[in-house]
């Protein structure tokens, strides 16, 4: 795996900015926690078990399986899967420990080289997102393959699953009316779509092009993709690592934006035209139709609700490591973001998966 590239997707290089004492009220007034749930922090390796005696490696983005309300992990250096129960026990779901290539076939002996994110079915399919492989992967009954993309071959083309090409593939979620799977095609810049038999095509962006333009998806253009959700209608929304901004692609194929400020990083809550992002990474919805997003690059648990107004939920400038107790608290720097149990919201950051439960929770 290349550290330059985990380390230009993960970090945030730069101190966070200080939001006006307004934009904090909500976060302050609303109470909740920070609490852990599986893994630790600081310590990084691979076991299951329960809770803090379960190990990650690098736990980047999460899934809710809708089945059971497990959340699913990519355990990006251990290049494996796992899945965390409600109570906090962890399990490996797939891949073997650093291996760290890639091997098809049952998924107890199946191999990854980096995975960043996972998707999860209703009928139990789980995709993951091989990002420093360049393939896009499926886990059915019990078996590990190819869905599209070439084995650490980057580059850009649609067709068929293996003669598509993909260039750090990052954030995936599943289109609800088709079962198509949505792809935040993270360097070549671009927002794709695979059909459930692996067929690729390009959905908004134009590969090699990294800027900001709003309009028809034809013409649009994305700087670096790496969250991706789809709400019921099949509105598709993307976080862009370096436009610090979340673009909405209709089911009409329009594209624009709904919060931030293109090219302008910041930190603040408000009204989502003026309201500031830095760096934000996986998004997700709520059970309410709120968009959740780890603002990585503000150190922030982030959501947009459906009155357009973005609010902080967990987090604070400076507090690069994170410290379960009551909020609002440090969060490290979130990267994934679930659905977790009973109304809390799970987060990767550090070593670790920890729960967020807003007092409302």
């Amino acid at each position: 795996m290349s550290p330059g590239r985990r380390q230009l997707l993960q970090l945030a290089c730069s101190a966070a900015l200080f939001a006006p004492a307004w934009a904090r009220t909500a976060a302050a007034a609303g109470g909740g926690s920070l609490d852990p749930w599986a893994g630790q922090l600081q310590q990084h390796g691979h076991a299951d078990g329960p809770g803090a005696r379960a190990l990650f490696f690098d736990p980047r983005g999460l899934c809710t399986d809708p089945r059971t309300g497990d959340v699913l992990v990519a355990d990006a250096a251990n290049a494996m899967v796992r899945r965390i129960r409600a109570d906090g026990t962890v399990s490996s779901v797939a891949g073997v420990p650093e291996l760290r290539r890639t091997v098809e076939g049952p998924a107890a002996r199946a191999g990854f080289v980096g995975p960043d994110a996972v998707a999860a079915a209703s009928d139990g399919t789980v995709y993951i997102s091989d990002s420093y492989a360049n393939t896009l992967r499926v886990l059915r009954d019990g078996r590990v393959s190819l869905l599209a993309g070439a084995d650490q071959l980057p580059g850009y083309a649609d067709g068929p699953g293996p003669q598509a090409r993909f260039n750090h593939p990052v954030g995936i979620a599943i289109d609800p009316r088709d079962g198509s799977l949505l792809v935040a095609d993270s360097y070549n810049h671009t927002v794709r779509r695979v059909s459930r038999d692996g067929v690729v095509g390009t959905v908004a962006g134009t590969p090699g092009i990294n800027d900001h333009r709003d309009g028809a998806a034809r013409h649009a253009l994305f700087n670096t993709p790496v969250g991706i959700a789809v709400a019921g209608d099949g509105s598709v929304y993307v976080s862009e690592y370096f436009n610090h901004d979340i673009r909405r692609i209709s089911p009409r194929g329009d594209v624009s934006t709904v919060a931030g400020i293109p090219g302008k990083p910041g930190d603040v809550d408000g009204p989502a035209p003026r309201a500031q992002l830095r760096r934000p990474q996986q998004i997700t919805f709520d059970a309410s139709g709120g968009l959740l997003i780890a603002d990585a690059g503000n150190l922030l648990l982030r959501r947009l609700g459906s009155d357009g107004v973005l609010r902080t939920l967990a987090g604070r400038a400076g507090g690069e490591l994170a410290q379960p107790g009551p909020l609002p608290t440090a969060l490290g720097t979130p990267y994934g973001v679930a659905v977790g149990p009973a109304g809390s919201i799970a987060v990767s950051t550090g070593q670790a998966v920890l729960l967020v439960r807003p007092a409302t929770a």
